[in-house]
């Protein structure tokens, strides 16, 4: 083209914009967000006796993520983050437990929870595989206690036999 004058104009030393070539990897935005995130896995483990009938609830940073068992994966942030996880009864809530986990970029944070055998106990929850809470000190009294009243019994049913056999 040419101006009024008849002069053309100079010639642009930057390259035209081709739209057929892939965008350049190498600039600051496309470098970055390959990498500004990370992976918080959430491994829910539920005892054989729950798992049936209950759905878990994972929470991210206050934020409800999850209501299945296993492995689950979450893309997030770089840093600091709070995962809560509970075993979600339709009404109500029970073994909740808490766990601080920092992620680093483009690396995978694991988190463990292990909810309880029965609704009074906490549930586990940390960056090691959990065992189920079993109870403690005053499990292992109550079943003491039972199994000694069973025996009781069998010796009371043994006793009548052979006073009413005479």
């Amino acid at each position: 083209m040419t101006d009024p004058q008849g002069h053309s104009p100079a010639p642009d030393p930057s390259p035209a914009p081709d739209s057929t070539s892939a965008p350049d990897s190498t600039s600051a935005t496309d470098s970055t967000s390959a990498t500004d995130s990370g992976t918080l896995a959430v491994t829910v483990g539920l005892p054989w006796t729950l798992g049936v009938t209950l759905r878990p609830s994972v929470t991210i940073d206050g934020v409800s993520r999850s209501h299945t068992a296993g492995r689950n994966t979450y893309a997030v942030a770089p840093g600091r983050h709070t995962v809560a996880c509970a075993v979600n009864t339709g009404g109500g809530e029970f073994g909740a437990a808490t766990h601080e986990v920092d992620v680093e970029a483009g690396r995978t944070a694991e988190v463990f929870y292990a909810a309880p055998m029965s609704a009074r106990d906490p549930g586990r929850i940390g960056s090691s595989p959990q065992e189920p809470y079993r109870g403690g000190l005053s499990r292992t009294a109550i079943g003491v206690v039972i199994g000694i009243l069973g025996l009781f019994m069998v010796w009371v049913v043994i006793a009548g036999f052979l006073v009413l056999g005479r």
